[in-house]
């Protein structure tokens, strides 16, 4: 597994941000996570690990089952080491996927709310319920879904980046949260609405 560790001369927070969670999905997040890790972090600290496992058997992080696998082990040691303020999760879905990651009965389906397409088939929205439980109230945490088979697409791949370069350069989730917002009015005004909803208005959004 590489990591790369990224340390700003500025105190701030731990940014831990994580690719090729299961499956092949390393084969489309690790480029651009190694992109990222060319960057600069203005305060505190970025661990980016650009592809978690490599070909590894599809479990889903929906599922308990994930955390007892090899993958979702080293994820959660990886949470306890660093004890991040702001966490990235980046997958990667095939057309096949689309549906059923952003229908609106997803909740009732299968227990978690949808995702919401940015506009380029980036879809974004929270953690795993059973991971969330792994971080503090105050903790940022995002998933990202980049359509695969875009995943070369230059304006795809800048679209990415220019969301994980935005956690990178802030110190605050209220500061990411609010470009967000100005970049994405509607879906983020949807996603947040999810999310309070599944929540219950326990958590600020994500």
């Amino acid at each position: 597994m590489k990591l790369y560790r990224l340390t700003a001369s500025e105190a701030g927070p731990t940014k831990l941000f994580v690719g090729g969670l299961h499956g092949k999905e390393g084969l489309y997040t690790a480029p651009i996570l190694e992109q990222l890790a060319k960057d600069v972090v203005y305060a505190g600290k970025a661990i980016i690990v650009p592809c978690l496992i490599e070909h590894g058997k599809y479990v889903d992080v929906l599922s308990e089952e994930y955390y007892r696998s090899r993958a979702g082990i080293e994820l959660l040691q990886l949470i306890e080491n660093y004890k991040p303020h702001f966490y990235f999760e980046l997958h990667a879905y095939g057309k096949h996927s689309y549906s059923g990651l952003t229908d609106p009965e997803r909740e009732l389906r299968i227990g978690v709310p949808p995702f919401v397409d940015c506009g380029t088939g980036i879809l974004l929205g929270s953690i795993a319920p059973i991971l969330r439980r792994k971080f503090s109230e105050r903790s940022f945490c995002v998933t990202i879904e980049v359509p695969n088979w875009k995943s070369e697409d230059e304006n795809v791949r800048a679209e990415v980046l220019r969301v994980l370069r935005l956690a990178l350069s802030k110190a605050k989730r209220e500061e990411v949260m609010e470009v967000l917002r100005r970049w994405y009015p509607a879906q983020m005004q949807k996603a947040e609405e999810l999310f309070r909803q599944y929540y219950r208005n326990k958590l600020k959004a994500f």
